[in-house]
């Protein structure tokens, strides 16, 4: 115990001689608050993450200084107090942030955007989303997250409000025409999200939200040409998911089958049949729509692919779409073409509805599908 406190009497020594400032009386408190503080909350986090700049140096002597000036502290007060006495009277520290506390819009829009991401934060996130709205209320960004904020704890009119606003600073903003859209379509109030899409769809002619929901819109209104035609623009570039092969069950559904969904292999795949029969069509387009099954077939050769077309009292003419079909698979650049089986029929080919109710006749069309081989699965004894 002795050659302790003679190595502590030592250090404090040392210290003393060292070119520093005097050490702060308030040191050891601050110290020792850091040291018995307890952990910061989630909301302290994304606030001191968002308001403070990190900056590091390193500088070894320095370093060193200061590091040997907070253990002498540390042992000073440790020796002229309990440590038990000093965490009693350290003063509490505020470990609650509000929104009224914040001044910089952007600080405030922040720390919402981060709560709106943890479960249980909700309500927070609306506060401070809605303190940056109130602090720059010209921010069309702000609008539409004090929205999203909204919609989060389920308030769909206060919604609607937030983006309507919004709307009112920038006419063009596509999240504010969409998320209204949303908002209008989820209230069933159909009559006022068709006009919303529509604008949408101006801006951006390809948005997959605004295609699909306006053929939505469209089928509850019963203008089933419009529907169609919505279906049509959605598929043209949207092939994947659920809400592609939705739109194509309902498209078929009107003996429409200007896309139909193939069997190659294990996978369904989605195909504009009406490009790869046009041949007015620019070859690329049409060699577009055949590069994924030309793909698939490159990634397994024990796939062969079956051509089936139909051109109803012309056999010939069957025999040329055939033929073609067989030509742009080859011109994709993929060495497949020995596995791909030509037939032709002088009919017309039905094509019976999922549900049996109904019988689409197409007098000109294209049927492809694919099967392994018979002898791919056969075993060898030895």
């Amino acid at each position: 115990m002795d050659n302790q406190n003679i190595t502590e009497t030592e250090l404090i020594e040392r210290l003393k001689s060292l070119p520093l400032k005097d050490v702060p009386p308030d040191l050891t408190s601050r110290v020792m608050a850091r040291i018995s503080q307890p952990p910061t909350p989630l909301l302290h986090s994304i606030w001191n993450y968002i308001s403070q700049t990190q900056t590091i140096s390193f500088r070894p002597i320095y370093a060193f200084s200061v590091l040997l000036l907070i253990c002498g502290a540390f042992l000073i007060g440790r020796f002229s107090q309990p440590v038990e006495q000093q965490i009693a009277t350290i003063p509490p520290v505020s470990t609650e942030l509000q929104p009224a506390m914040i001044e910089v819009p952007q600080s405030a829009y922040l720390v919402g955007r981060g709560l709106l991401q943890t479960d249980g934060s909700h309500e927070q996130a609306l506060a401070f989303l809605k303190r940056a709205s109130m602090l720059e209320p010209d921010n069309p960004e702000f609008a539409y997250w004090e929205g999203v904020g909204y919609w989060a704890n389920g308030n769909l009119e206060q919604e609607r409000q937030s983006y309507l606003r919004g709307l009112e600073i920038n006419p063009d903003s596509l999240p504010l025409l969409i998320n209204l859209g949303h908002n209008y379509l989820s209230s069933k109030n159909y009559q006022d999200a068709l006009p919303i899409y529509q604008r949408a769809l101006t801006i951006a002619p390809e948005e997959p939200d605004a295609l699909y929901n306006t053929g939505l819109i469209y089928r509850v209104l019963g203008m089933i040409d419009e529907e169609i035609n919505a279906w049509r623009m959605f598929l043209q570039n949207n092939r994947s998911g659920t809400k592609a092969f939705r739109a194509l069950q309902r498209l078929n559904a009107y003996n429409d089958f200007s896309f139909r969904a193939y069997d190659i292999g294990l996978r369904e795949v989605i195909v504009n049949q009406q490009t790869l029969l046009d041949d007015s069509l620019p070859e690329q387009f049409r060699l577009n729509e055949i590069e994924s099954i030309s793909s698939m077939l490159a990634e397994n050769r024990y796939l062969d692919l079956e051509v089936v077309t139909f051109v109803e009292n012309d056999l010939e003419a069957a025999q040329r779409r055939a033929f073609e079909i067989k030509r742009l698979i080859k011109n994709t650049g993929k060495d497949v073409s020995d596995r791909v089986k030509l037939s032709w029929f002088d009919i017309p080919e039905r094509i019976e509805s999922t549900n049996g109710e109904s019988e689409g006749i197409l007098s000109e069309s294209i049927l492809l599908f694919s099967h392994v081989p018979v002898n791919f699965n056969k075993e060898t004894s030895i």
